[in-house]
C-alpha cells in the first residue's frame, strides 16, 4: 500500500514538473519571438532609406507608412488633405510633392468629374494619385514606384494606408471628445 502512495505522489510530482517546464519554455519562445520581432521592426526603420535610394530624399523613421511600402515595392507613399498638407509620410519633406499632387489631381478634376485616380508615368518611375475619403475629410494618397500598380494590388494597398490613417484619426476624435462645446463649462458641477 505504501508503495502505491508512493508512486501516485511521485507520478504527481513528475506531472507537476513536466507542466511547470513546458509552460517555461513556452513563455521563453514567446519572450524570444517577441524580441526577434522588435528586432526586425527595428532593423526594417534602419533599412527603408535604402530600399529605394535617391540622394534628393530624406526618408522619415516611422514605420506604418514605410511597412506598406516595404511590402509593396512601393518607394513613398504621401497622404495631404484637401488644402495640400501632409498627414502622413515616408519622406521627411514631403510637402512640396504632396502639394504638387494635389494640384495635378485638382486640375484633371476640373476637366473631369469623376476622377477616380490618376496614374502619372515618368521615365521608368510611376506616380499614382487616389482620393480618399475618412471621417468626412477628403485625402488623397500620392504614390511613387518602380512598377504599374495591379487593381488588385492598389485596393490592398489603399485598404492598408486606410487602416494607418484611421490610427492617426482615432486620436483627433478622442481629443474632439474631450473638448467641451461652447457653452458647456469643463467642470461638471
Amino acid at each position: 500500500m505504501d508503495e502505491g502512495i508512493l508512486f501516485l505522489i511521485l507520478f504527481i510530482l513528475g506531472v507537476a514538473i513536466g507542466v511547470g517546464i513546458y509552460y517555461y519554455r513556452e513563455k521563453e519562445k514567446k519572450k524570444t519571438y517577441k524580441l526577434i520581432e522588435m528586432e526586425i521592426i527595428e532593423n526594417l526603420k534602419e533599412l527603408k532609406p535604402y530600399v529605394a535610394p535617391d540622394e534628393s530624399k530624406e526618408y522619415t523613421k516611422e514605420f506604418d507608412l514605410v511597412e506598406v511600402a516595404l511590402s509593396y515595392d512601393i518607394e513613398d507613399i504621401i497622404v495631404v488633405n484637401d488644402e495640400g498638407l501632409v498627414i502622413a509620410s515616408t519622406l521627411k519633406d514631403a510637402d512640396n510633392v504632396g502639394a504638387i499632387g494635389l494640384g495635378i489631381f485638382e486640375y484633371i478634376k476640373k476637366f473631369h468629374d469623376n476622377v477616380k485616380k490618376i496614374i502619372i508615368q515618368r521615365d521608368e518611375e510611376y506616380i499614382h494619385i487616389y482620393p480618399l475619403k475618412l471621417h468626412g475629410e477628403n485625402l488623397y494618397v500620392i504614390i511613387e514606384s518602380k512598377i504599374m500598380l495591379e487593381v488588385v494590388e492598389e485596393r490592398e494597398i489603399l485598404r492598408r494606408i486606410y487602416d494607418v490613417l484611421k490610427k492617426y484619426f482615432a486620436n483627433v476624435e478622442t481629443i474632439e471628445k474631450e473638448i467641451p462645446e461652447e457653452g458647456q463649462s469643463i467642470l461638471n458641477v
